[in-house]
């Protein structure tokens, strides 16, 4: 017997155009109000208004809130994308504008075209401030940054200054940066050949944070750098050590001094690590590579199991380099805090592993890019524009804690959040002098957008 899955009475007989304002990223709205409560296109017009070289056009803060926006909203990548958007009285509903007041391509690129390599530089200052701001709210005992480069490929892309080859075998940019949590809290962005240890890009960046966190902050909170063996030098640690007087755990190279040193001290092992599928044995010594003029705690792990196979001794050895345990004067600011898990062998291990999962944070703004290919021809306007990506990356993981954290409570990469908080269709109805945004019962009840609204409404909060 034939089945007839149509349902005349339901079927779609005509397509027509509406008058109505729907939009199918209502979410924006949200993110936006959130924002404009922080005060964050304030301070962006008091450090670049002087670029605005007539009063005729936008503010440099009002074309600064609609690429954040763009970036945000993340359906286009392309520079041409604001020509789309321009005439659409939807999307600049949404934006709380008209669409005569949106910016189209040309407009965005005169923007972008304004910025020097010191210009652009000043939006680290910005992303300092938020990291501040954010410090403020979460109250951390103990602050573990993440020193690292992360590689843009541009490899395929037309001529652009700044693309050189990079250590993962294709020419980009390679940006330097320092994560903490879910933010990147400090960018220094770079032509790809410069590798983690370039001249002293990683000591300034660190000294800037460091003295960043205990003037405005907190000057006696634990502070803990953790990097891979491409920030390993004597250098760099004698500069932690005895500078910035902070702790540290760096990943370092296994060479065959180590194990020597191992078999002259005859070390058993002194720990051993179970995550899950996995584990390890941990030998807790002292060491020291033959440029150097001290030993330094020395923590040699030997993956024994993986996805439940065991491995051959020796195939997977890693070995760190820290002072956890070894300053008196800088562990007490642990023991004081109460957090004397870092100073023992598997709190030192757990921090080197968590390297890993930092990397999360390289994925997440990639996702949130969209695409490694940066726009211009320009290095200074494509250091304005991962800039202000940078910035815009940390308002949503911020949006996500504060506003959104009862629906996605965990850590996520950026797609999730569009898709669950941005993607909501909403109607923009104007009646009585008001303008209201609608929006179905279901998102009504899913996402609670009473509450939502009502904490991106609340009294604002000033990154300064």
């Amino acid at each position: 017997m034939k089945i007839d899955c149509s349902r005349s009475d339901r079927k779609i007989s005509s397509i027509e155009v509406t008058n109505d304002i729907i939009n199918g990223r209502g979410g924006l709205s949200f993110v936006m109000r959130y924002i404009d409560k922080l005060g964050l296109f304030k301070t962006i017009e008091n450090q670049y208004g002087h670029l605005r070289k007539s009063r005729k056009g936008d503010s440099i803060s009002e074309l600064a809130r609609q690429i954040i926006a763009y970036f945000i909203n993340g359906d286009r990548h392309a520079i041409s994308g604001f020509d789309s958007l321009q005439n659409d009285k939807s999307y600049a509903a949404i934006l709380e504008r008209n669409a005569t007041e949106l910016a189209g391509s040309a407009k965005v690129k005169r923007f972008f075209r304004k910025f020097n390599s010191a210009g652009f530089a000043r939006f680290r200052s910005i992303l300092n401030d938020m990291f501040i701001w954010r410090l403020k709210t979460e109250k951390p005992n103990v602050i573990v940054l993440h020193l690292d480069t992360m590689v843009l490929d541009n490899d395929d892309a037309k001529a652009r200054e700044g693309v050189k080859p990079t250590y993962k075998q294709v020419c980009g940019y390679q940006p330097l940066q320092i994560n903490w949590g879910p933010y990147i809290i400090d960018m220094h962005f770079r032509s790809g050949e410069k590798h983690s240890n370039h001249g002293d890009d990683a000591k300034h960046a660190v000294r800037r944070i460091v003295n960043l966190i205990r003037e405005r902050f907190d000057s006696k909170i634990p502070i803990v750098i953790c990097a891979d063996s491409g920030f390993l030098s004597d250098e760099n640690l004698c500069f932690f050590e005895d500078e910035l007087k902070v702790h540290y755990v760096i990943m370092g190279k296994l060479y065959q001094s180590i194990y020597s040193r191992m078999e002259e001290l005859d070390i058993a092992v002194c720990a051993k690590i179970d995550r899950g599928d996995r584990s390890w044995n941990c030998c807790d010594f002292r060491s020291r590579l033959d440029s150097w003029d001290r030993e330094r705690r020395t923590i040699l792990t030997s993956l024994l199991c993986n996805d439940d196979q065991y491995v051959l001794e020796g195939i997977r050895d890693t070995v760190i380099y820290t002072n956890l345990g070894n300053s008196e004067l800088l562990d007490n600011g642990l023991i004081s805090c109460r957090q004397e898990s870092y100073l023992t062998t598997t709190g030192i291990v757990g921090l080197a592993h968590h390297n890993g999962h930092e990397e999360l944070n390289h994925r997440s703004i990639k996702d949130f890019i969209g695409t490694e290919h940066l726009p211009f021809k320009h290095f200074r306007m494509n250091g304005a524009y991962y800039s202000l990506m940078v910035i815009s990356h940390f308002l949503i993981e911020a949006f996500r804690l504060d506003v959104a954290g009862d629906i996605i409570p965990n850590r996520c990469y950026p797609a999730r959040l569009r898709r669950e908080i941005i993607d909501i269709a909403v109607k923009i109805v104007y009646t009585g002098r008001k303008i209201i945004m609608k929006v179905t019962n279901e998102a009504m009840n899913r996402l609670n957008l009473n509450v939502l609204w009502q904490k991106c409404n609340c009294e604002p909060v000033w990154i300064r």
